[in-house]
């Protein structure tokens, strides 16, 4: 069996038994969080209190689909490929089909016989979540994860040795509904189901260093390789658009808004991109402000003043960037510096994404200042690069007493 109960908190109206079958009627669902379609056929479809305590757990796009995939049922009852999944001939399960291969729900129901269907609970497939030997195989889900190292944290210049501390800090990750911690992250591309674990860990505990963080949870964006993950990108930059990702991170924040949780994001590369679209988004489909949560931009794929202004329009509170003055993705890609200084840094600098350690890249790490950024270079005995930046923080350094002999001048 590849599939396992939510274990989804009972709080809906008690029945007598989990198993027992109520009809739903407009007015109900909306009165319990459920977005029913105006086309829904109440009187063909039932629900046992599980499912129905599930389908009222999900997030607004989860729900969606997974509604889609009921009405396709009341219509197909015993398509050959709602059967297919289950060895008891009494007993349907459908796969979420829909919106596309990486969806993670099934749908167990029984056809009554008057020709009813009733839907006795919707499951995690257990096949779908969590690590894959193919990355591309990898899901779009909320993960909880747990903090299971000693405490390493990137607060300074690291070794090599330091830096693999790093990497075994955050795991055990479980799929989730909700968001149920104080904090959450979305990562960037050409991340893995275990790189970006420890990885966003990593950017949280530097954008909220007070914070003693023990598990987040993570929205991951798998990655599809890369040239599947830039047209991912530039279709979430075109302001008409959303992918996927960001309908299902807008749900998300809606979910969080309306359960009153306070939740501290970061988003990082790819994942600020899919943040901005996720807030464009909301405004057009949902409403109420997102004033319990806030957000760190950390190495943005995404213009910042842009996404900085979504954020404003919703009420979310937003963190002064963590973006390298070398990395070409918040410079070129982000459109955040398209100077000549900064297209020269960036050139320079991008074979240090693509063929450095994890260390000497001015992307994947976060970013704690450029003087930090040139001892991490020498701490790793990058010269070349680290002569760079020594030239950019002196050349900062006479700017700035120029100004200052310019100011007392005056």
């Amino acid at each position: 069996m590849t599939w396992k109960n939510s274990g989804a908190n009972k709080n809906a109206l008690q029945p007598s038994s989990p198993h027992s079958l109520m009809g739903l009627d407009h007015q109900t669902a909306l009165e319990h969080g459920l977005r029913l379609p105006v086309d829904f056929n109440y009187q063909k479809v039932e629900f046992s209190y599980q499912a129905f305590v599930m389908l009222q757990s999900l997030n607004d796009y989860d729900q969606q689909q997974v509604i889609k995939e009921i009405q396709f049922i009341s219509l197909h009852p015993t398509a050959a490929s709602s059967i297919k999944q289950s060895r008891n001939p009494f007993r349907h399960m459908r796969r979420s089909d829909i919106p596309f291969r990486n969806y993670h729900y099934f749908i167990d129901y029984k056809i009554a016989a008057n020709g009813q269907v009733h839907v006795t609970d919707i499951l995690f497939d257990q096949q779908l979540y969590g690590k894959k030997d193919r990355h591309t195989d990898e899901r779009t889900m909320l993960y909880r994860v747990e903090r299971i190292g000693s405490g390493a944290k990137y607060d300074g210049a690291k070794t090599e040795e330091e830096i693999t501390e790093l990497t075994t800090e955050w795991g055990g990750a479980k799929p989730t509904t909700q968001v149920k911690t104080a904090h959450a992250a979305i990562n960037g591309m050409l991340n893995e189901f275990a790189k970006a674990q420890w990885l966003m860990g990593t950017h949280l505990d530097t954008a909220y260093q007070s914070d003693a963080i023990q598990a987040y949870t993570l929205f991951h964006n798998p990655s599809d390789k890369v040239v599947r993950d830039l047209i991912e990108c530039a279709f979430d930059k075109s302001q008409s658009n959303a992918s996927h990702n960001a309908q299902h991170l807008a749900a998300v924040l809606k979910q969080n808004q309306q359960l009153g949780k306070k939740v501290k994001w970061v988003a990082h590369s790819q994942g600020a991109i899919i943040f901005l679209s996720a807030l464009r988004y909301y405004r057009v489909h949902y409403q109420g402000l997102l004033t319990s949560q806030e957000l760190a931009i950390h190495g943005s794929g995404a213009n910042v003043a842009d996404l900085q202004q979504a954020a404003k329009l919703v009420g979310l509170k937003t963190h002064e960037p963590r973006n390298n003055p070398f990395d070409p993705v918040p410079n070129l890609a982000g459109k955040n510096d398209l100077s000549a200084s900064s297209f020269a840094r960036s050139i320079k600098f991008f074979p240090s994404i693509i063929f450095s350690s994890t260390g000497a890249s001015p992307h994947t790490l976060p970013f704690l200042g450029v003087k930090t950024y040139y001892a991490q270079l020498s701490t790793l005995g990058s010269k070349v690069r680290a002569k760079e930046v020594k030239k950019y923080i002196q050349k900062a350094e006479q700017l700035m007493q120029e100004a200052q002999k310019k100011q007392k001048t005056l």
